[in-house]
């Protein structure tokens, strides 16, 4: 579970009591979220945990810890946030940091992504997002078990499509939605005809409707190749982030305190 908290507005004290102590939720963390002390992202077997000691840890389902930022003893009232630069910081104290990223990019919207083969991935900034016509509700960030994001790479090919609690993102014949399946509205659509369809995340970033290999819509928004998520969120638009800026499979790009950088641990980057 995440939560956005203005943190030069609340003492810490303030903040924790805001927080059920124990939770499990989605897998993307956002900048200006934070994970506090019992809380996690969570992906099918695999858990990141902002433990009571400070320390960061991601589990594997056999609860062995697979990747941590080695923390632990670092002081109390700890969490983990992402900052509007990229940078993933575990700090206590409100603004003490113990460990970083270093990650640090533009100023701008970036995603933390734990995917389902236990890797985690900073995407920014955020390159393109759904322009909705209905305004959506923001939806609590409760447990999510289902599909929301899409790799660059992959394609979303009906009957599949991507689902964050009552918001999907799906075809209709070739036409692709964002619905509110509660409501049954349509909140964002692409208005494309004709059958077969397809959607890919490309490497540079861009959104595509395709038909038999041919381009029917696009979002018109490239950059540079690299690897790129479309998330389905919580407010029920779709974002492309990207490229990646760090992952915990790359140890150079860590910095702790007062210890060695992080371990990595070698696995997919798509879901």
């Amino acid at each position: 579970m995440a939560i956005q908290i203005p943190f030069a507005l609340l003492t810490l004290s303030t903040i924790f009591l805001l927080l059920p102590p124990y939770t499990t939720a989605d897998y993307v963390l956002y900048n200006g979220e934070v994970l506090m002390a019992g809380q996690n992202l969570t992906n099918g077997y695999y858990r990141l945990t902002m433990q009571p000691n400070c320390d960061l840890v991601l589990y594997d389902n056999y609860d062995t810890p697979i990747w941590q930022t080695n923390t632990a003893g670092g002081g109390q009232n700890c969490y983990v946030t992402l900052k509007p630069n990229g940078e993933m910081v575990v700090r206590r104290d409100v603004h003490y940091t113990l460990w970083s990223s270093a990650s640090k990019s533009k100023k701008g919207k970036y995603a933390l992504v734990l995917n389902s083969n236990g890797r985690l991935g900073i995407y920014g900034q955020r390159r393109w997002s759904s322009n909705n016509q209905k305004d959506a509700k923001v939806l609590s960030r409760s447990e999510v078990k289902t599909e929301y994001v899409l790799f660059s790479g992959q394609r979303l090919s009906p009957p599949r499509k991507l689902k964050y609690r009552n918001y999907s993102l799906g075809f209709s014949k070739c036409n692709l939605v964002i619905r509110d399946e509660r409501s049954e509205k349509a909140l964002w659509q692409t208005n494309t005809d004709g059958n077969d369809c397809y959607l890919q995340l490309e490497n540079d970033g861009e959104l595509s409707v395709k038909r038999s290999g041919e381009r029917v819509w696009s979002s018109n928004k490239r950059g540079e190749s690299g690897e790129y998520i479309a998330v389905l969120r919580f407010d029920g638009r779709l974002h492309v982030y990207g490229p990646q800026v760090w992952s915990n499979e790359s140890r150079e790009d860590s910095e702790l305190l007062t210890a060695s950088p992080v371990v990595g641990v070698d696995s997919a980057s798509s879901l």
